[in-house]
């Protein structure tokens, strides 16, 4: 979604400040201190580009607006308290959780520009991000502030609205009370529930298997929360005994073969709220095999097309392993 011109074509000069500024973020949801990170920045620059980031992935209680609703909420933020929604683009980036250098490469095409200042609150090991841009201009918040969007969505749950009310502007509260009608955030605080329960058992160590053929791959809908009806590599000692039916009609030496990958599904905030690895193996197959109840075969091209249908980060998991990202 686009608010405003596009990137520019033009060469900056040398020795000319940059004159695009921009701001990088979740905005989950987008508070007052982002609003003065964002008068800020217009104070100095012509432009400013918000990066929406963690764009096009299922809701999670961390992440519980799409990019089109956060999206949606800015421009009516920025409308309403006078701002000249013409010197601001919205652009939105997917995570790349298992190759960083694709997600920096993701963000400066968004923002389309050599030369820019880069603006954002350097708060804790979440924002190491604002140092992958080691060729723009860095530029502090020239204030402090003692908001977070954690505590904001935590009151969001609680429907503590007059704590929301303090933290964001009239339209974003506005915004978020009609999403708290939303079946939607019926079933984040469902997984939200679920999410407590497990963690209380400690850490979860799975392990799963991806059975590749063609331009399908099998995957099975969760049957249980969180991610409840999304696809997912299938767990559990039925996927491997599948996969062992597989090889044993295939061949032995398919297991002794460069035909399947392996590597841990890891990342922070794959899960949020669960200490939650995944160790995932992949097998290539010449062609498809009968799927186990609740499995399907999904056209790999799901994976861009369609990547918030899956759970956690098995979209970005799997094209890990296709690609043979490295570990």
């Amino acid at each position: 979604m686009l608010v405003g011109g596009g990137p520019s074509d033009t060469g900056l000069r040398t020795d000319a400040p940059p004159d695009t500024a921009v701001l990088i973020g979740r905005f989950q949801p987008l508070h007052r201190a982002h609003l003065a990170l964002i008068r800020q920045a217009l104070e100095s620059t012509k432009m400013l580009v918000i990066v929406l980031g963690s764009a096009r992935s299922a809701r999670t209680v961390r992440n519980p607006l799409s990019d089109v609703e956060r999206a949606g909420l800015i421009v009516e933020m920025l409308a309403g308290q006078g701002f000249d929604t013409g010197r601001v683009r919205l652009e939105a980036v997917p995570d790349f959780f298992y190759n960083l250098p694709l997600w920096v490469q993701a963000v400066r095409r968004a923002v389309g520009v050599e030369r820019a200042v880069l603006h954002g609150f350097e708060k804790d090991a979440s924002s190491f991000y604002l140092r992958l841009f080691p060729d723009w201009a860095f530029q502090p918040p020239g204030f402090q502030s003692k908001l977070n969007a954690t505590a904001v969505r935590e009151a969001m749950y609680s429907r503590d609205w007059q704590a929301v009310e303090q933290a964001v502007t009239p339209e974003v509260l506005a915004g978020l009370r009609t999403f708290a009608d939303t079946p939607a955030f019926a079933e984040l605080l469902a997984d939200r529930q679920a999410i407590r329960a497990l963690a209380q058992r400690g850490p979860v160590r799975s392990a799963g298997v991806l059975l590749v053929a063609g331009s399908h791959m099998l995957l099975k809908r969760r049957t249980e929360r969180p991610g409840l009806g999304l696809w997912a590599i299938p767990e559990g000692p039925s996927a491997w005994e599948a996969a062992r039916s597989v090889t044993r009609l295939l061949s032995r030496k398919l297991l002794e073969s460069e035909e399947f990958r392996n590597r841990c599904l890891n990342a922070p905030g794959r899960t949020p709220g669960l200490d939650w690895q995944t160790e995932a193996t992949l097998y290539t197959l010449p062609h498809r095999v009968p799927p186990s109840p609740g499995a399907a075969w999904v056209a790999l091209s799901a994976l861009q097309r369609t990547p918030e249908t899956f759970f956690a980060d098995h979209a970005q998991g799997i094209t890990a392993l296709l690609e043979d990202w490295p570990v």
